[in-house]
Protein backbone atom coordinates (compact mmCIF):
# COMPACT_ATOMS: atom_id res chain seq x y z
CA UNK A 1 0.00 0.00 0.00
CA UNK A 2 1.28 3.47 -0.53
CA UNK A 3 -0.12 6.93 0.97
CA UNK A 4 -1.36 9.50 -2.07
CA UNK A 5 -2.31 12.27 0.13
CA UNK A 6 -4.52 12.89 3.78
CA UNK A 7 -8.48 13.22 3.61
CA UNK A 8 -10.02 15.22 6.40
CA UNK A 9 -13.26 14.04 7.95
CA UNK A 10 -15.51 17.06 9.42
CA UNK A 11 -18.00 15.14 12.22
CA UNK A 12 -20.53 17.94 13.53
CA UNK A 13 -21.55 16.98 17.37
CA UNK A 14 -24.89 18.08 17.47
CA UNK A 15 -26.12 15.59 14.81
CA UNK A 16 -23.11 13.35 13.97
CA UNK A 17 -22.90 14.12 10.35
CA UNK A 18 -20.07 13.05 8.69
CA UNK A 19 -17.85 14.90 5.30
CA UNK A 20 -14.82 14.04 3.69
CA UNK A 21 -12.42 16.87 2.40
CA UNK A 22 -9.44 16.87 0.85
CA UNK A 23 -8.65 20.07 2.16
CA UNK A 24 -9.14 22.57 4.72
CA UNK A 25 -10.46 25.39 2.21
CA UNK A 26 -12.82 23.25 0.37
CA UNK A 27 -14.59 22.39 4.06
CA UNK A 28 -15.39 26.82 3.23
CA UNK A 29 -16.82 25.79 -0.21
CA UNK A 30 -19.46 23.97 1.26
CA UNK A 31 -20.59 25.85 4.66
CA UNK A 32 -20.18 28.91 6.03
CA UNK A 33 -17.69 30.16 9.09
CA UNK A 34 -21.62 30.44 11.20
CA UNK A 35 -22.41 26.56 10.38
CA UNK A 36 -18.89 25.27 11.36
CA UNK A 37 -18.52 27.53 14.40
CA UNK A 38 -14.88 29.03 13.17
CA UNK A 39 -13.77 30.73 10.80
CA UNK A 40 -11.39 29.71 7.81
CA UNK A 41 -7.85 31.44 9.82
CA UNK A 42 -8.84 30.39 12.89
CA UNK A 43 -9.06 27.09 12.17
CA UNK A 44 -6.42 26.76 10.19
CA UNK A 45 -4.60 28.40 12.96
CA UNK A 46 -5.80 25.94 15.83
CA UNK A 47 -5.34 23.28 13.70
CA UNK A 48 -1.31 24.33 13.27
CA UNK A 49 -1.24 24.79 16.48
CA UNK A 50 -2.82 21.38 18.20
CA UNK A 51 -0.60 19.31 15.11
CA UNK A 52 2.54 21.01 17.02
CA UNK A 53 1.00 20.91 20.22
CA UNK A 54 -0.61 17.25 20.26
CA UNK A 55 2.43 14.99 18.38
CA UNK A 56 0.31 14.45 15.17
CA UNK A 57 2.29 12.30 12.96
CA UNK A 58 3.23 14.31 9.88
CA UNK A 59 3.51 11.44 7.73
CA UNK A 60 0.17 10.51 8.52
CA UNK A 61 -0.22 6.93 8.10
CA UNK A 62 -3.16 6.48 10.59
CA UNK A 63 -5.74 8.30 11.61
CA UNK A 64 -5.89 11.31 14.16
CA UNK A 65 -7.45 14.38 15.08
CA UNK A 66 -6.45 17.44 14.56
CA UNK A 67 -9.48 20.01 15.81
CA UNK A 68 -11.28 19.06 18.68
CA UNK A 69 -12.29 22.27 21.13
CA UNK A 70 -14.92 21.94 24.02
CA UNK A 71 -17.32 24.64 22.60
CA UNK A 72 -16.65 23.54 19.27
CA UNK A 73 -19.44 22.60 17.00
CA UNK A 74 -17.38 20.21 14.89
CA UNK A 75 -14.22 17.77 15.27
CA UNK A 76 -11.89 17.61 12.44
CA UNK A 77 -9.55 13.93 12.29
CA UNK A 78 -7.11 13.30 9.33
CA UNK A 79 -6.59 10.37 7.62
CA UNK A 80 -4.69 8.80 5.02
CA UNK A 81 -5.61 7.71 1.44
CA UNK A 82 -3.95 4.61 0.72
CA UNK A 83 -4.04 3.08 -2.61
CA UNK A 84 -2.89 -0.48 -3.57
CA UNK A 85 0.39 -0.38 -5.73
CA UNK A 86 0.43 -0.73 -9.16
CA UNK A 87 0.51 -4.28 -9.89
CA UNK A 88 2.83 -5.38 -13.82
Amino acid sequence: MKKAQSVITLTFKDGGEMYLFGSLSAIYAMFTPEELGVSYSSLRNAVSTYIKNNNVDEEGYRSQIIYDTKNSKITLRRAPLLLADKTA
